[in-house]
């Protein structure tokens, strides 16, 4: 049983302000959406967990119940569609109250690292998903000139049927620019933790029609790298980042994918006879476009 639309606009939400005044691009909207969107429900999911181990938290949804075209402006509410030991999680201001503070704590640290312009691996408290995640919402409002991200905890008052801000957090285009480049230098320092067993080698993908990257960045096609096989073999693609510029490249119409290289660190596994089966691409350092043929 789905939850009513009176249910939710009573329920704890989240409110997501892009103050923007620029043209932005679709795809940076939905990537933003996308990324607050799963820090809020693995957030949900963990606290879904802490009361009932055994439960499915899988159930967990995120329902907008509000949105404004004046900039742009949404709110979240999260239900499940059932009655159970979620449910005091989903009435309680304070687990929304708490995320939106972690994840203001979490810009405020990636802000840091930027001043710092540096941070090793072991520094760093989160995963690449979670870094990942905020850049792409900081970065919505780190590219617009006087802008501002905000983010609030709103709790519905039964007495007065109006909604109320228990909790508000602002970061203004400096704030966001600075994040998003403490993010870039987190995520380069992580992708340096795994080493490769093949360095800056050419790849071609053997079929255009990738999905989605799967979990573990599995894209479902074979890539052929001529230097270790002249078989396509199945690929892995691993950082986050590195999944969504293969797929925007790909997915790119103006030029053909089957002459698209990608300089690429590989690690190779093989099969039980010693050959190599499937690349796991740990990173993508270029992409290669071919000259067109006349």
């Amino acid at each position: 049983m789905e939850p009513t639309r009176q249910e939710l606009q009573r329920a704890p939400r989240m409110r997501l302000h892009f103050n923007v005044h620029d043209p932005i691009e679709l795809i940076e909207m939905t990537l933003a959406f996308q990324g607050l969107g799963h820090e809020y429900q693995s957030y949900l999911k963990s606290r879904f967990a802490e009361l009932d181990p055994k439960s499915n938290a899988a159930e967990v949804k995120l329902y907008i119940t509000r949105i404004e075209s004046n900039c742009i402006l949404a709110e979240l509410a999260p239900a499940l569609p059932m009655l159970g030991v979620i449910a005091p999680v989903l009435a309680d201001i304070n687990t929304v109250h708490d995320f939106v503070q972690n994840t203001a704590k979490a810009i405020r640290w990636l802000i840091g690292i930027a001043k710092k312009r540096g941070v090793t691996p072991d520094e760093i408290p989160y995963s690449k998903r979670r870094i990942t995640n905020l850049r792409d919402v900081v970065r919505l409002v780190a590219k617009n000139h006087n802008s501002n991200l905000g983010l609030a905890a709103i709790r519905f008052e039964e007495t007065t049927g109006q909604d109320h801000a228990v909790l508000e957090m602002s970061f203004n285009d400096s704030d966001c620019h600075r994040a998003e480049q403490g993010a870039a230098l987190a995520l380069a320092a992580l992708d340096v933790r795994e080493k490769a067993d093949k360095e800056k080698v050419l790849m071609y993908f053997y079929q255009t029609n990738i999905e989605d990257p799967k979990a573990g960045g599995r894209t479902g096609d074979k890539a052929v790298i001529s230097s270790i096989s002249q078989e396509p073999l199945s690929v892995y693609i691993i950082p986050e980042t590195d999944q969504q510029k293969v797929r925007y490249v790909l997915d790119d119409k103006s030029h053909n994918p089957l002459h698209t290289g990608f300089v690429v660190d590989v690690n190779i596994e093989n099969d039980r006879q010693g050959r190599p089966r499937i690349y796991r691409v740990v990173r993508v350092h270029d992409v290669v476009y071919d000259p067109p043929t006349s």
